[in-house]
């Protein structure tokens, strides 16, 4: 695919195709892993809990080889896409802040993992909301509370509630104080 005389073509930006592939990554593990649990249920036939990590799975999957594709033939700079580059508008200082801000945010995701087992998904999910609205966004700890608990209010309507998915309770689940 050529780009018209006199027209720049947007770099390939090697951190944003890292990014893609892991995405794919972890939509192919999703998928794969998905495959341990029933896509229905047994006893009643209803969608099963391997349902909604499979399908968001692959969908995550497909998605992320579309952009991997878009980013290596044409590279994706556009207007008000959250490209981040070290130009000379951005100081050494503001650049080692938006590093160490991305390796905060990972980590934070990865200690969130960890914790899903113990805690469950939807308390892990909102201190992992919490740490991030409150210490690295620098919301307000009341804003940064507010914020968190209407996550896990919406993640409880939609998911228990609504779409009665499965989810790990981790130490909240009754199932582990009855053994006790």
């Amino acid at each position: 695919m050529s780009t018209p005389a006199g027209t720049e073509r947007p770099a390939r930006r090697r951190p944003v195709l890292v990014a893609y592939c892991v995405l794919a990554a972890v939509g192919g593990a999703f998928f794969l892993g998905s495959f341990a649990y029933p896509w229905t249920n047994p006893e009643d036939g209803t969608i099963g809990a391997g349902a909604l990590p499979r399908v968001a799975g692959l969908l995550m999957f497909v998605l992320s080889l579309a952009l991997i594709r878009q980013e290596t033939g044409t590279g994706s700079v556009l207007e008000g896409d959250g490209h981040v580059a070290e130009t000379a508008e951005h100081t050494p200082e503001e650049a080692r802040r938006i590093r160490a801000k991305l390796l905060v945010v990972t980590l934070t995701m990865a200690a969130t993992a960890l914790l899903i087992p113990v805690l469950g998904m939807l308390p892990a999910l909102t201190v992992m909301t919490l740490f991030l609205t409150a210490v690295v966004e620098r919301l307000p700890l009341p804003r940064a509370a507010a914020v968190s608990a209407g996550v896990f209010g919406v993640s409880y309507l939609l998911f228990i509630v609504v779409l009665q998915v499965p989810l790990p309770f981790g130490l909240f689940d009754a199932t582990t104080w009855s053994v006790l």
